[in-house]
């Protein structure tokens, strides 16, 4: 932990945050959320438009929700296909595993659904910035360029990088995953309880069919609101 108070953890399970913080008021994460029954997310066309040429393919298609409770990958593909006219990529497929594992806790514990906003690192990273990023952000520049833009808000991002970097092997902890995480636990502080979200253009965002909202949050730096 920084002299802030800022500090990274790793958990295996997303149930073991709120374990370790019962007091988290908004919890940001890099995970879809709200799941259609058919057709595409709003949030996601949005969200895609939105990120300049060369950064768009790190929105993964979304699967249904019928198609995230399949039995297998095949089948998953097959019933995506089906209800939106589209597959699913293997790295959608690679994270179904984690959208489930949250689905399931946030239906499990709906008082805490308004607590958590489904974001997206890079969308976070421009608007921290105000305006496009040059590089990706597996290249070494691009982590010299996001390092820079998390150092803004927390002055010992590197001294919290290399502790992570001492704690946990590249293996389990990637460098390009702990300044994701440090972007979006800053945009959850500095959006003070009112991020915006896509779709724009509407004062709720759509809710699937168990409530929860299908929507991508960050923070609008340039609305002082």
């Amino acid at each position: 932990m920084d002299k802030t108070g800022v500090r990274c953890e790793v958990f295996p399970e997303f149930a073991g945050i709120w374990d370790a913080h019962s007091d988290i008021q908004r919890l940001f994460v890099d995970i879809p959320v709200g799941l259609a029954a058919e057709g595409d997310r709003g949030a996601d066309m949005e969200a895609r438009r939105f990120l300049p040429p060369g950064f768009k393919s790190s929105i993964f298609n979304t699967p249904v929700r019928k198609a995230l409770y399949a039995r297998t990958n095949a089948e998953a593909k097959s019933i995506n296909q089906e209800l939106t006219g589209k597959s699913l990529s293997e790295q959608s497929l690679g994270i179904s595993k984690k959208i489930r594992e949250v689905d399931r806790w946030l239906q499990a514990h709906q008082k805490e659904q308004g607590k958590v906003f489904e974001s997206h690192p890079e969308i976070c990273f421009i608007h921290c910035a105000g305006g496009p990023l040059s590089y990706g952000k597996k290249d070494f520049l691009g982590t010299l360029e996001r390092m820079k833009i998390v150092r803004k808000f927390v002055k010992s991002a590197e001294d919290l990088l290399v502790s992570v970097r001492e704690r946990y092997t590249r293996t389990n902890v990637a460098a390009d995953d702990i300044l994701d995480a440090m972007v979006l636990a800053v945009v959850a502080k500095e959006c003070d309880g009112r991020p915006s979200f896509f779709p724009a253009g509407v004062e709720e965002p759509p809710q699937d069919e168990t409530g929860l909202p299908m929507a991508v949050w960050y923070h609008d730096f340039s609305n002082p609101r």
